[in-house]
C-alpha cells in the first residue's frame, strides 16, 4: 500500500480493492503472511549479511550472487511467492533503501541481489542497484578509515560487483542497451578506463537500434581521447548520414567533429567527407 491508499497492488501492477471478493483478500493475506515469515526468518538478510560484510576488500565481488541464491533458497522462496513476486520485490526494495540510508554495505548488497532475484523484470532494480554499488558504496568503504591502497582495491572490487550484476541483468533484458551503457559509465567514471568504456558504448549503439543518439557521439569522443582518431573519423562519417534532423541527434555537432578530425588526420579537402543534403 502506498500513499495512504486503501487498495492493494496485485501481480503485474494492477489494483485490487481491499473490499474485493473474500477469496482474493484471503489469498493476498496468505501471501503477505508468507512474505513476512520469510523476512522474519532472515532469509533475505540473515547470516548472509555478515558473510558479505566479511568479504569487503579484495573478495567483495567474488560470490555475492551465488551466495545469495544458495543462502536464500531461491527455488523455495519463488515457489512460495508465486504471483506475488512483484509485491515482494517492492517490499525488499524499500528495505534496501532503509539499509542504504544507514550506509550498511552488507545488508544493502544482499537486498539488492535478493530483490533482482525475486523479480528480475523491472530494469529499475538492476540499474539503480548497480549505481549504488559502484558509486555510493566506495564512499562508505573510504569512511572506514582504511588505507588508500585498500580503498582503491575495494572500489575496483565493488565496480566489478556492479558490472557482474549488470551482466546478469542483460540476460533478462537482451533487447535493451541500458545495461551495456551502465557498464560503460562504470568503466569511464569509476574505473577511469575510457578505452573499455568506449567498447561498451560502441556495442550499445551499434547492436541496438533503440540506443540514444548521444551514446554514438560519446563512443567517438572516447576513441579520440585514447588516440584512435582514424576509427573515430570512420565511425562519425558512417554515423552522420543515418541521423535525422532533430535536436537530439545533434547532426551539426557530429559534422563539426568530423571536420576537426579531418584537420588532425590531414585529410585533403578534395577527399573530405561530403554530407548528404537534406531536402
Amino acid at each position: 500500500m502506498k500513499g495512504g491508499s486503501s487498495n492493494e497492488r496485485a501481480p503485474g501492477g494492477s489494483i485490487v480493492s481491499a473490499n474485493g471478493p473474500a477469496h482474493i483478500r484471503s489469498k493476498a493475506l496468505n501471501a503477505l503472511t508468507g512474505i513476512l515469515m520469510l523476512l522474519a526468518a532472515g532469509i533475505a538478510t540473515g547470516p548472509l549479511q555478515e558473510k558479505l560484510k566479511a568479504q569487503v576488500g579484495d573478495q567483495v565481488g567474488a560470490a555475492q550472487i551465488q551466495s545469495l541464491e544458495q543462502g536464500a533458497g531461491q527455488g523455495i522462496v519463488l515457489a512460495v511467492l508465486g504471483g506475488f513476486r512483484t509485491l515482494m520485490a517492492d517490499i525488499l526494495w524499500l528495505r534496501t533503501m532503509q539499509a542504504w540510508e544507514q550506509d550498511d554495505l552488507g545488508k544493502t548488497l544482499s537486498l539488492i541481489q535478493f530483490t533482482t532475484t525475486v523479480d528480475p523484470q523491472p530494469k529499475f532494480f538492476w540499474i539503480n542497484g548497480a549505481r549504488i554499488i559502484a558509486n555510493d558504496m566506495p564512499h562508505w568503504v573510504a569512511a572506514t578509515g582504511t588505507s588508500q591502497e585498500q580503498v582503491r582495491k575495494d572500489v575496483q572490487a565493488l565496480a566489478g560487483t556492479a558490472i557482474g550484476l549488470l551482466e546478469k541483468a542483460q540476460l533478462h533484458h537482451p533487447e535493451k542497451p541500458d545495461m551495456l551503457m551502465e557498464i560503460g559509465h562504470i568503466h569511464l567514471n569509476r574505473l577511469q578506463d575510457p578505452e573499455t568504456a568506449a567498447h561498451y558504448y560502441g556495442r550499445a549503439y551499434m547492436e541496438f537500434d533503440n540506443a540514444p543518439y548521444y551514446v554514438g557521439r560519446l563512443y567517438a569522443q572516447l576513441l579520440r581521447r585514447v588516440g584512435r582518431h582514424r576509427e573515430a573519423y570512420e565511425f562519425l562519417t558512417q554515423l552522420h548520414p543515418t541521423l535525422p534532423d532533430i535536436i537530439y541527434a545533434q547532426k551539426g555537432v557530429v559534422l563539426q567533429r568530423i571536420r576537426k578530425l579531418e584537420k588532425q588526420l590531414g585529410i585533403p579537402e578534395a577527399v573530405s567527407f561530403q554530407p548528404t543534403r537534406t531536402p
